[in-house]
């Protein structure tokens, strides 16, 4: 008899959920008290895109980068979170596919092209992502949303909204 082996994780599955963007900050449930003179962001960034369409992104470090604001002011705190807006993350939204090769996903060519534009699209090269999901970065009076590769997104730490690449 064979017995199945469960992961001592048990639900590891969990951090691969996508998440929703919010369309306005929510106020936070505090346990305790915030100071009042505690004023300020906290900005972090992750994965919150783990599927488009019917193809998964097969690794943490390849959901789609969202970022997460946790404002403080006057004893209270509000949470709001946004996708950002790179080629990787709208292409692959537009074509509900992947689209751009990450850490632990290959994307395959578009199945809607030909045989021959399938075959040579093997020959171009691989397009680097743009998936910024690693960190914030301040430069000056800036802030930009940066992984491991060359690019860097430029986001506007108010309203998240991404502001270019």
């Amino acid at each position: 008899m064979v017995s199945r082996f469960e992961h001592p994780a048990g639900s590891y599955k969990k951090i691969f959920e996508t998440c929703e963007e919010l369309a306005e900050p929510l106020p936070a449930t505090v346990t305790g008290r915030i100071p009042s003179f505690l004023k300020g962001s906290l900005l972090r960034l992750g994965p919150g895109l783990f599927e488009v369409g019917d193809e998964p992104f097969y690794h943490l470090f390849d959901g789609q980068a969202l970022m997460h604001k946790f404002d403080f002011k006057n004893g209270q705190v509000t949470y709001y979170r946004k996708f950002i807006r790179t080629d990787a993350y709208v292409r692959a939204i537009t074509e509900k596919r992947v689209v751009i090769t990450e850490f632990g996903t290959f994307a395959y060519p578009d199945p809607c092209k030909n045989i021959f534009s399938r075959f040579f699209s093997y020959f171009k090269g691989v397009e680097v992502t743009d998936n910024c999901l690693v960190n914030v970065y301040p430069i000056g009076e800036d802030f930009y949303a940066v992984t491991e590769t060359n690019y860097i997104t430029k986001v506007n730490t108010d309203t998240l909204e991404t502001l270019k690449k």
